[in-house]
């Protein structure tokens, strides 16, 4: 089966806009949200993303063949941003990434985003599993994953630097066989 990637798609309520067709203004709060502390603190960048450094990331995602962002949107507004990284086609494996806008209060982005590329990935895509890391002391999004169905598959130790500390990276999984008993 073949997807174009690089187009919108609606799952309910939730459209998934990717990267590669954002205007000047999706872009733009892409990077506020990427560069909010609620955000930043949680990826292995920390966070400190230059504008010119955000605006050349962007402008290299039509050319993306492996990893594809998606701004997640409802009637309300922007959910976050949803990924696909290391997609495998042939093995049916993708990494997931996610983090909900900062600018929205209430409860339940992250699980609409959730739910939004969990149809695309074992839907549309037909993959296997999806996988993802986060840091262990990241507790409210391992607790949200793990309602969701992802389960615990590993550790790295000690993978992350956050100013002169190293923290594991607690290794997540859910298999589409999974998802579909949900």
């Amino acid at each position: 089966m073949t997807v174009d990637l690089h187009q919108a798609f609606t799952f309910g309520t939730t459209e998934l806009l990717p990267f590669s067709g954002l205007d000047d203004e999706q872009r733009q709060e892409v990077w506020r949200m990427r560069t909010h502390p609620d955000i930043a603190q949680w990826m292995g960048s920390g966070g400190d993303i230059p504008w010119a450094a955000h605006l050349a990331y962007m402008a290299r995602q039509r050319e993306q063949t492996h990893d594809f962002n998606f701004v997640g949107r409802d009637a309300g507004g922007t959910l976050g941003v949803v990924s696909l990284h290391r997609l495998d086609l042939r093995n049916g494996v993708a990494w997931l990434g996610i983090y909900r806008n900062p600018f929205r209060e209430e409860l339940g982005l992250g699980r609409r985003l959730l739910q939004a590329i969990s149809q695309l990935a074992f839907g549309q895509l037909a993959l296997h599993t999806l996988k993802l890391e986060v840091v262990v002391d990241n507790l409210v999004a391992i607790a949200a994953y793990r309602r969701f169905g992802f389960r615990e598959e590993g550790r790295w130790r000690e993978a992350i630097l956050r100013g002169d500390r190293r923290h594991d990276l607690l290794l997540m999984g859910l298999l589409a066989r999974e998802w579909n008993q949900r």
